[in-house]
């Protein structure tokens, strides 16, 4: 008798959609706290990394297009967190908070809560059984294949480390981050590369954020636009050199200097200054 197993993480995968299904019930009910958005966002892009590990593509870009339908609400729930961190006049909060009242009218009036339920509940589905030893081949298949894309990014941002680059750097950044995180605990997981793909979208989407920001800022014409400005500009800098750092790591892995294995060096992190 041929042994199988049900594909990795199925428990997980079924949790995540039971968070992902509450979350859209408050929301609908109107829960417009920016938590629950967040918890949304984040399990469906866990929903999405699922569906990648296990082959299924075209649902998973049906995961990340329910992410983007949020995305616009998250940032400005992100910018009013930011402003009032920033002491900034009242009148640019009153003004972002608008915005959110705004959108948040708009998601309702569009259905996009229930379009969304309806979209995980068909293209998330609960996987079948498949050969026992089946994670540890696909993983291994997209641990090379990730690997050579970040490669590819890397490179090409270190060439001209342009908004665009970097954000699209930071995707598969984040991609290949939640499909680690499910290997955590199981037999060739890999904490520090978890923790060193944190950092780096830590630092590249705080980039991302702050060209939002500053977008923002100049749209509604805020009186603290400057402060803006000065924080985009610092965050720039910071994401216009992970790249080199990024391009050395990944040089010492495929060299076999720097090592992630399931312990929890910070090998990786001090090649490249990860602290």
């Amino acid at each position: 008798m041929v042994a199988i197993e049900n594909r990795p993480g199925d428990d997980r995968a079924a949790r995540y959609r039971a968070v992902v299904f509450h979350a859209l019930e408050r929301l609908s009910q109107g829960d417009d706290r920016s938590k629950t958005l967040h918890r949304l966002r984040t399990h469906l892009r866990r929903l999405q990394a699922y569906l990648e590990l296990v082959g299924e593509t075209s649902n998973a870009e049906v995961m990340a297009d329910c992410v983007s339908r949020l995305s616009p609400l998250r940032t400005l729930h992100v910018f009013e967190r930011y402003l009032s961190r920033a002491d900034a006049p009242r009148s640019d909060l009153r003004l972002v908070r608008k915005r959110i009242r705004k959108r948040l009218a708009r998601l309702r009036r569009r259905q996009v809560y229930r379009e969304i339920d309806r979209l995980v509940r068909e293209h998330a589905l609960p996987p079948t059984p498949t050969l026992a030893g089946w994670m540890a081949h696909r993983l291994a298949e997209l641990r090379q294949a990730n690997m050579d894309g970040l490669r590819t990014l890397v490179q090409e941002a270190q060439a001209k480390p342009k908004r665009k680059r970097l954000h699209q750097l930071r995707l598969k950044i984040k991609s290949v981050r939640y499909q680690e995180e499910w290997a955590l605990g199981r037999p060739g997981e890999r904490p520090d590369m978890v923790g060193w793909l944190k950092h780096a979208q830590s630092v590249l989407g705080e980039y991302e954020e702050r060209a939002q920001f500053r977008r923002l800022a100049r749209k509604l014409a805020l009186k603290s636009v400057a402060r803006v400005e000065k924080d985009w500009r610092q965050a720039r800098k910071r994401a216009r050199v992970l790249p080199a750092h990024l391009a050395e790591l990944l040089e010492g892995i495929a060299r076999g200097r720097v090592r992630l294995l399931g312990s929890r060096s910070r090998e990786g992190r001090r090649a490249v200054g990860f602290q």
